[in-house]
């Protein structure tokens, strides 16, 4: 029974080792870009210990994209329950957005897009955070940051299509972050903002 608890604990940890590890060598160079084999040897692995634990390089991809939404997800839930603002929450959400692109290379958004499972788990999740997000809006809208006469339903479409686009044209190859966001998504987000929202965006952000 103890040899079981240890071998168990770790397969674990050695799942998470090949997640982070993977993970940072996606984000580092691109998906396609990075190799199964390469992987293993890196981590001090078999080929065959590898592919026992994730069958493929998708099912690997699939679950680090699973842990950075969870991440992602429960940091900003505590940061919510701090007492912040809505403002105060949207651009830490906002500030984190950047900060990832930043260190990430523009491959592995591109790349994102060929593997099946993946998108339809973002696109899953982002259906499944609908609800939580419109009632967030609605309390943008009750606090006085957000205008009522705007659709929030439509925003999320807004901001995936800006992205989309990001993408589709290799802008991020020939923009900074900082102008990017700046132009494309901070106006947007002013567009739905009332004037209390926009002085919140001028007094919190800092790119």
């Amino acid at each position: 029974m103890q040899v079981l608890k240890e071998t168990t604990a770790y397969r674990a940890s050695l799942r998470e080792r090949i997640i982070e590890k993977a993970m940072q060598e996606f984000s580092m160079h691109g998906i396609r870009a990075v190799k199964m084999d390469d992987l293993a040897a890196d981590l001090g692995i078999s080929k065959r210990t590898l592919y026992e634990i994730f069958k493929d390089k998708e099912t690997l991809l699939l679950e680090g994209i699973k842990e950075y939404y969870n991440r992602k997800r429960e940091y900003l839930f505590d940061y919510a329950e701090e007492n912040h603002d809505v403002m105060e929450i949207v651009l830490e959400a906002y500030r984190m957005k950047v900060e990832e692109v930043r260190s990430v290379n523009p491959a592995f958004y591109q790349d994102l897009i060929k593997y099946p499972k993946v998108t339809r788990f973002m696109k899953e999740s982002q259906e499944a955070s609908r609800t939580a997000f419109l009632d967030f809006m609605n309390r943008g809208v009750e606090d006085g940051y957000f205008r009522k006469d705007v659709n929030y339903q439509l925003v999320p479409h807004i901001f995936d299509a800006l992205g989309q686009h990001v993408l589709n044209n290799s802008l991020l190859q020939q923009y900074s972050v900082e102008e990017l966001y700046s132009n494309f998504f901070l106006i947007a987000l002013r567009g739905f903002c009332t004037d209390k929202g926009q002085r919140a965006i001028d007094k919190l952000i800092i790119i």
